[in-house]
């Protein structure tokens, strides 16, 4: 094996080394199961004055390998799917120089504040140019007209 390609070799294993430890870290500290997650897409969540909404980076994911859940409880949303590496892309490689491009299945799950209630109808997911955008609208809720309380007279 000539001097490039073991060179090539090491640097490969130093990184993998690398993003396995830090994937291991992420996953203890993201607590139980944590280790049953390969990759985890990069997420920003903000709030709005009519809800919230996740923006998940996803680029090569398909609507179809995608799934998107409110708990019942409406308290968790998961997003989980998978992303898969085209093979013809892996076929022609000779050496790889770096790999930072996570595949494979993933799992993400937010916990929602206390006191957000999502509207379950009014829910939407997108996929455009590689991120994932789900909008939670807030539940409005019903603001009942006042009402004229009678005054009984008592002897």
């Amino acid at each position: 094996m000539p001097w490039r390609e073991e060179r090539d070799v090491f640097r490969q294993m130093e990184f993998d080394m690398h993003r396995f430890t830090e994937e291991a870290l992420r996953a203890f500290l993201d607590g139980p199961g944590g280790f049953s997650r390969f990759w985890q897409p990069s997420a920003d969540i903000h709030e709005t004055e009519s809800g919230f909404v996740f923006k998940l980076e996803l680029a090569g994911a398909t609507t179809d390998s995608l799934a998107v859940a409110l708990s019942g409880d409406g308290k968790r949303l998961t997003v989980s799917g998978s992303r898969a590496e085209p093979e013809e892309e892996r076929a022609g490689r000779v050496g790889c120089q770096q790999l930072e491009i996570y595949f494979g299945p993933f799992e993400r799950t937010f916990v929602l504040p206390g006191e957000f209630e999502a509207d379950r109808d009014r829910i939407g997911a997108t996929l455009k140019n590689g991120f994932l955008t789900i909008t939670l609208p807030r539940k409005e809720r019903a603001v009942a007209p006042p009402r004229s309380i009678p005054i009984e007279v008592e002897e």
